[in-house]
């Protein structure tokens, strides 16, 4: 009887049972923001190594051709104000500054299949010039090397859609594939949006005024008299934007000028600044949402708190999305005499 009496118990009551069931969910509770936290902390590390690729690539770049890449190359597209110091190019490309970036990103092969003679994209208006005869986008075989997916071109962080649909005006062969998707690319040169009514405005602006890059900019490193590490040359965006289409890497198609922190050529809340997600309080449920920045020259991320950046010393940057407007237009500008601090961030 007393033997019996000292035998131990095997099995957990109910009470005992939804108890130990509560702890555990209030356990994961306070595990999963500090996991969660730890992989975004992954996640952006990541994205500050494609941009630290993205600037030693610009600065192999100019060891190699005493210049920098331009942003873009001979649009045929833009709005088209005539007067004769904003002419097109004879020609029409439409070429980003990233395909001349990729022998310096291990990407070769990729490279040595692009007809550097022809076209990037097929969209010209009215004003533009034709593209190659002979050597469109299509016919050179541009536009669909447009479908790779370059993985350091992509902020890990990102959960946008990576391709762009067809369409007339933002697929490198005005949407005549209708199977052709191009990738995107969550970082991009800087560029006025300003410069979205005139051909060529790189060269007319003054040079207080302009930033790193533009239309056939080319710029030297000379010209950056602000200092490298005080200008930035390049930016994040999100893979989805509300107002126009977020780039491809490898053409310039409507809209795609590059990315502008203190653009106001649209009306978005607020007017200027990082991390924008509002365009003109429309209604529609896709607007004033996380992750789709307002319109198509603004720089945003999915990084809390700001944007990361490339210095023009090729150093990476963030840049907290609560920098003034002021601060951020002289880390904009390559020469205007004005030089910003680590302090005023």
């Amino acid at each position: 009887m007393g033997f019996r009496s000292l035998k131990s118990r095997h099995a957990f009551t109910l009470v005992e049972l939804l108890v130990v069931i509560a702890i555990i969910g209030i356990l994961v509770g306070l595990l999963l923001p500090a996991v969660q936290a730890a992989r975004e902390a992954a996640r952006r590390m990541q994205c500050s190594n494609n941009l630290k690729q993205l600037g030693l690539a610009l600065h192999n770049y100019e060891s190699s051709f005493q210049r920098l890449p331009a942003a873009r190359m001979s649009l045929g597209w833009l709005n088209g104000s005539t007067p004769a110091t904003f002419a097109p190019d004879p020609i029409t490309k439409n070429g980003h500054g990233l395909v001349a970036l990729l022998p310096f990103l291990e990407q070769n092969a990729l490279f040595n299949q692009f007809e550097m003679r022809g076209a990037f994209g097929d969209y010209v208006r009215t004003i533009g010039r034709p593209v190659p005869v002979g050597l469109n986008a299509t016919t050179s075989g541009n536009a669909l090397l447009s479908r790779n997916i370059i993985p350091g071109f992509l902020c890990p962080s990102d959960s946008g859609t990576r391709t762009g649909t067809f369409s007339a005006t933002y697929s490198p062969d005005l949407g005549v594939n209708t199977s052709l998707e191009y990738a995107k690319t969550s970082y991009d040169f800087l560029n006025p949006a300003s410069s979205y009514p005139f051909f060529n405005h790189y060269r007319a602006l003054a040079l207080e005024n302009r930033y790193v890059f533009g239309e056939n900019s080319f710029a030297k490193f000379s010209a950056i008299s602000d200092g490298l590490s005080n200008t930035i040359a390049m930016m994040e965006q999100t893979l989805e934007s509300f107002n126009g289409r977020t780039s491809g890497w490898s053409f310039a198609g409507f809209l795609c000028l590059g990315i502008d922190p203190v653009g106001t050529y649209n009306v978005t809340f607020p007017p200027a600044g990082l991390n924008i997600w509002n365009y003109n309080n429309n209604t529609s449920p896709l607007n004033k949402t996380f992750g789709r920045r307002a319109t198509w020259y603004n720089a945003a991320s999915m990084h809390t708190g700001g944007v990361q950046a490339v210095q023009g010393d090729g150093s990476v940057r963030f840049v907290s999305q609560n920098t003034d407007i002021p601060t951020l237009t002289f880390m904009s500008r390559s020469a205007d005499g004005q030089v910003v601090n680590n302090q005023d961030l």
